[in-house]
């Protein structure tokens, strides 16, 4: 977006400048979005699970029961719990689910790639993606045929309810694989919203990977995952972790004294599973840091996808 300042008084008075290089850039508007609203992955899961124990119950006149079970199977399948603790490929498998593999290409999105209701009709509703878009294009007919009618109220309020979810978790999903190309295009590879069932609610870990070099055709030289999380029992963490072919080193930081014994405790559990997966002994410090909040701040501020310019303010 190209700004030019035209007044600053009596007021500031704006207007909006179309360029040549800003005659489309469609990454530029799917960043304003995220950066809007930056927990928009992380509330698809959050509130999908809440409308499942919800309104979806009272749909079940024009929802099919198996599609009912199926978005809840798929939401909770994308919940980082006690379960997942002995899943090593949860990633994977939460990225694939999510739908961000449905493309053949992510990049087709950063060329203006858009996708066409005959394709939603003929998903096969194997993720999430493809199962709202299914649900979107079968439920809003039938919710414009409701207006006006005699339906109950309820009802009609739960229809709009899962229409208006669906169609947000969609947009949030694009906008996220949008930004996942941008990352990628610049170098600093993948983020992702993981929930994290913490007591009875769910908290978000930011999870940032990047993959340095390319020893093989489908094997990274190295790579680097970074993740933030709060617990309600360890406070603020921060992981960073490197590996390189069967070398792994790392840091855990956390703010709470507590946090910090209980990390030391599970260093040897964790080194004595990475030894068993095939890795040479991992080296990873603990050490305690009183501003972790603000070290999350910088850390993301130097990422593209909140750094990127997307406004040009000239006088």
């Amino acid at each position: 977006m190209l700004l030019k300042v035209e007044e600053l008084q009596p007021q500031i008075l704006l207007s909006l400048v179309q360029s040549s290089e800003e005659a489309f850039h469609p990454a530029k508007s799917n960043l304003a979005m995220f950066r809007s609203s930056p927990d928009s992955l992380f509330n698809v899961i959050r509130n999908g699970l809440a409308l499942c124990d919800g309104d979806l119950h009272s749909l079940l006149p024009f929802l099919e029961k198996a599609e009912a079970d199926s978005l809840q199977r798929m939401l909770s399948s994308l919940v980082y719990s006690e379960k997942s603790l002995n899943d090593p490929l949860f990633i994977k498998q939460f990225i694939i689910n999510l739908g961000f593999l449905v493309e053949k290409s992510l990049r087709r999105f950063s060329s203006g790639y858009t996708e066409k209701e005959d394709d939603l009709r003929n998903s096969s509703a194997k993720t999430l993606k493809d199962l709202l878009s299914r649900l979107s294009v079968r439920m809003r007919p039938l919710l414009s045929g409701a207006t006006g009618s005699e339906l109950n109220p309820g009802l009609l309020k739960a229809l709009e309810n899962l229409v208006t979810y669906a169609d947000d978790a969609l947009e949030a999903i694009y906008n996220h694989q949008v930004i996942n190309v941008i990352g990628q295009e610049e170098e600093q590879g993948y983020y992702f919203q993981i929930p994290v069932k913490s007591s009875e609610h769910l908290t978000m870990a930011d999870l940032f990977v990047d993959l340095k070099g390319q020893k093989s055709k489908n094997l990274p030289d190295r790579f680097r995952f970074v993740v933030f999380v709060t617990m309600d029992a360890l406070g603020d963490l921060m992981v960073d972790v490197n590996c390189r072919q069967k070398k792994v080193w790392g840091t855990f930081k956390c703010s709470h004294v507590d946090s910090d014994r209980f990390l030391q405790k599970s260093l040897e559990i964790l080194n004595d599973r990475m030894t068993s997966a095939g890795y040479s002994q991992a080296n990873f410090t603990v050490c305690r840091c009183s501003h972790l909040a603000e070290e999350k701040l910088d850390f993301i501020n130097n990422r593209v996808i909140y750094s990127k310019k997307i406004i040009n303010c000239f006088a």
